[in-house]
């Protein structure tokens, strides 16, 4: 099963699901999963299309799902055993399951949706806004629905008009209005109820919140629509609401790194430098007065070059794709112009982590992620490094105690990160104007790692940061040799250290 982008948009545009995860590549590549990520109900009717049974109309639907579904990636479909009389089908990434989609057969209701207009806009809802009781209700009616057809017409035909329409409702109530723009859809349930009325109808709903987790982000939904007064579907919906990771702060950094001006008329340059530990050792360099030209592509979070501006030194943005060697050629250019020596290079940019295996199916990524790891190490130090050595510079690359001890579902991670520490052993024989750091920290919680598990043992950037930073205050390490700076030398430090 593939997915393309126009499916994607062709989905958004008919269900009214126009979730910014879905649609917006500048929003999706701030989240874990680094690009957009196809609708899930659309990948349950793709998935649907692939071997749907002969035959129309269903009593029930239920979809769950487990992990998420690319556009432009290339997923298998079986069917499953055991179905309770109905289509069951698994949709698999390798050996892991993306989803598991159920279909009741029977006579359902009969109605042709009025088109409503959708909203535009989604609600920002934290869990925490979100108490049992909460509740939506509006019009609704998909725009265009006879598109989405011709697109899957085993999968239209399985389900039928109305339960495809209800479908498309619950993709666009958990994405645009309950919970929202922070929704990752969990499992969708409906259930058709029959009805006399036939033809155009206009469908209305209701839903509110049941119960929520706080500790997990989750959150229990259940609805109803009316078809000109009559319910129609009764809908059970489970979601998490997705928490955006903490961005770094000064004032954070502060209680663990005291401001100072101990490297004024020093020079930096931060690669992956506008989130995570990477934001974190801009803001640290600049507080002991460091000109930090923070690399980064996408947009530099305002509140981070905010932050800066009260600092004894300055953030300077620098846009681009920094595995593109122009990109350290042209800032070579400028930081010599300007400066005419840099003093410090961090490399902290890595691919988004997504789960991935060691089935033939995954090599093509594993290849993929292991590539663009490597360059966005290697080509900021090739073109940099020599800007480095006359001063004995310094070049801090970001690896991981993951090496240390494997996760199950990251060989990729592991392997590039062997690969980034290789290339700077290497660098570190064969350039000895240079120090080379090698830092391991363990879990952090950064939008790479962002997961309700993660929220329970990562700990912040900051304490990691002002380690590292202070770690550049002193004596340049001998040649010949990375100073590897392991787990336990990075974890966190008692609060007012300066």
């Amino acid at each position: 099963m593939l997915l393309s982008e126009d499916d994607v948009a062709l989905f958004a545009r008919v269900s009214g699901d126009r979730n910014a995860l879905h649609c917006s590549p500048g929003h999706a590549r701030r989240t874990p999963f680094g690009r957009t990520v196809a609708h899930g109900v659309l990948a349950a009717l793709a998935t649907l299309d692939e071997q749907a049974p002969d035959g129309a109309g269903a009593t029930a639907v239920e979809v769950d799902f487990g992990n998420p579904v690319f556009p432009g990636v290339l997923y298998r479909s079986e069917a499953l055993d055991g179905a309770r009389g109905g289509a069951g089908h698994r949709l698999l990434d390798g050996d892991r399951t993306c989803l598991t989609v159920r279909v009741s057969p029977g006579s359902p209701p009969e109605v042709e949706p009025l088109p409503a207009p959708p909203t535009r806009s989604a609600p920002r809802h934290t869990i925490a806004d979100l108490p049992p009781g909460t509740a939506v209700s509006g019009a609704y009616g998909p725009e265009g629905i006879d598109a989405l057809r011709e697109r899957f017409p085993a999968a239209s035909r399985l389900l039928g008009r109305t339960p495809l329409a209800c479908l498309l409702w619950a993709s666009y109530l958990a994405g645009m209005c309950l919970p929202g723009e922070n929704c990752l859809l969990g499992r969708v349930a409906l259930r058709f109820l029959p009805v006399a009325a036939s033809g155009p109808a206009r469908l209305s709903y209701t839903a509110r919140v049941v119960h929520t987790d706080h500790r997990f982000g989750l959150v229990s939904i259940v609805g109803e629509i009316t078809a000109d007064g009559a319910v129609v579907a009764e809908a059970e919906i489970e979601a998490m609401v997705r928490t955006p990771a903490p961005l770094a702060t000064s004032a954070t950094l502060g209680e663990h790194l005291s401001p100072s001006t101990r490297l004024r008329g020093t020079t930096a340059v931060v690669v992956g430098g506008s989130r995570g530990l990477g934001a974190a050792l801009a803001l640290g360099l600049a507080s002991q007065g460091c000109e930090v030209y923070v690399g980064h592509r996408g947009t530099l979070p305002r509140t981070l070059l905010d932050d800066g501006d009260r600092l004894p030194g300055r953030l300077h943005s620098v846009p681009g794709d920094a595995a593109d060697p122009r990109w350290s050629g042209e800032l070579r250019s400028r930081v010599e112009r300007e400066h005419g020596r840099l003093d410090f290079l961090v490399c902290s940019a890595a691919p988004p982590l997504r789960t991935l295996g060691l089935a033939a199916t995954d090599l093509e990524r594993m290849d993929a992620f292991l590539t663009g790891s490597l360059r966005l190490v290697s080509a900021p130090m090739a073109g940099l490094l020599p800007l480095l050595e006359p001063g004995r510079g310094r070049c801090l690359v970001i690896s991981s105690a993951a090496l240390r001890e494997p996760p199950r579902d990251w060989p990729h991670y592991v392997a590039a990160k062997s690969a980034v520490e290789g290339l700077v052993h290497w660098a570190a024989r064969h350039r000895p104007g240079v120090a080379f750091l090698l830092a391991r920290p363990g879990m952090l919680w950064t939008e790479q790692t962002n997961s309700p598990s993660a929220r329970e043992t990562a700990g912040p950037v900051e304490p990691v940061a002002a380690r590292l930073v202070r770690g550049l205050l002193e004596p340049a390490p001998d040649g010949g040799v990375p100073l590897v700076i392991g787990e336990e030398a990075t974890g966190p430090v008692p609060a007012g250290r300066g």
